[in-house]
């Protein structure tokens, strides 16, 4: 099929049906494979969606028809995955986090050049429309310069509470790092630098361990970031917050933007947004697939990505040395 993208989709479970999902929603990308270590799984997924079935990585990599995959697998596994799959000759889109540590992420990009194909992470928080509108109006100075950001995810995540987003192996540090930070603090502490396009500079943090269930690592945590621009950005996060929250306060020189409960408003003033998230995941593999064809970069690369991941660790070690991290260390 020309200028159809064949795609594949390692890892079928609650993420990659979402991408899958997402390439049948799409006419530049075609489903060809799926690979899953669940041999049942794949051919199920398989056959509801005409793909063929893969329980072996290197088989499904050796296959000539395919000429991208999708890495949604634990996140220990990206960092053996990614570069197999590039040095394969296949684009690759992997998904958040890009890897546990800005080491991980340096081997890829490495093996991106080598391979000289697209490296995309799914970074999907930057295709909702909501946040490309904020984005938008940051850039045209809406509300002037930029000097602080709050911005809160709290919430109560447990076997008991979350259904199927619920991984028994997101409480393994050994497969998914720090369930808070690495499971789900790639989408918070990247939208806050993609917001300003201003990378952070420095960070301090802490954390707590407040309940049993994540005995070993934080359950909550607050990082206080100085951006390059001058401003800066707050993030707290809680796993074990009865009360939810996840919003979002900009505070410029001439005014301030608000997304609390997803309503944007601007100086109190609401601003419509069509479909402000539920097309995120179609419109990041539509990118993905437009630039493995064009050789274009995508908004969510590896290396921009990359310095989400530094931030990150910095936030991890400011917390474990209770000083201040700057990021140029972990350049």
């Amino acid at each position: 099929m020309a200028g159809v993208l064949a795609t594949a989709v390692v890892g079928v479970g609650v993420i990659g049906s979402d991408h899958i999902k997402a390439v049948e929603a799409n006419d530049n990308v075609r489903l060809a494979a799926v690979m899953d270590v669940d041999a049942a799984r794949a051919e199920q997924v398989a056959a509801e969606n005409g793909a063929r079935a893969f329980t072996d990585l290197d088989a499904l990599l050796a296959d000539d028809e395919v000429q991208a995959v999708h890495i949604c697998t634990p996140h220990a596994l990206h960092d053996e995955q990614v570069p197999a799959a590039l040095a394969a000759g296949k684009h690759v889109l992997v998904e958040k986090p890009m890897s546990l540590t800005p080491q991980g992420c340096d081997a890829m990009l490495a093996a991106q050049d080598a391979a000289g194909k697209v490296l995309m992470v799914g970074q999907v928080m930057r295709y909702f429309r909501i946040n490309l509108r904020i984005k938008k109006l940051i850039a045209q100075g809406a509300i002037g310069t930029v000097g602080h950001m709050m911005r809160r995810r709290l919430f109560y995540f447990s076997e008991a509470t979350s259904g199927i987003w619920y991984r028994p192996w997101y409480m393994d540090t050994m497969q998914g790092g720090s369930c808070l930070l690495h499971a789900f603090g790639p989408h918070e502490y990247d939208i806050l630098h993609w917001y300003l396009d201003s990378p952070v500079v420095e960070v301090y943090a802490r954390g707590s361990e407040s309940t049993e269930a994540y005995r070993g690592q934080p359950d909550s945590f607050t990082a206080l970031m100085t951006h390059e621009c001058g401003a800066v950005s707050t993030l707290t996060q809680s796993l074990v917050s009865r009360t939810g929250a996840h919003d979002t306060h900009i505070i410029g020189s001439e005014g301030s933007i608000s997304l609390v409960g997803g309503t944007l408003s601007v100086n109190g003033e609401q601003v419509e947004v069509e479909d402000g998230i539920t097309t995120g995941m179609t419109d990041q593999i539509r990118e993905f697939a437009d630039c493995c064809m064009t050789g274009h970069e995508p908004d969510a690369s590896g290396r921009s990505v990359r310095h989400t991941v530094a931030v990150i660790e910095a936030a991890r070690l400011s917390a474990e040395r209770g000083e201040v991290v700057q990021v140029a260390e972990l350049d």
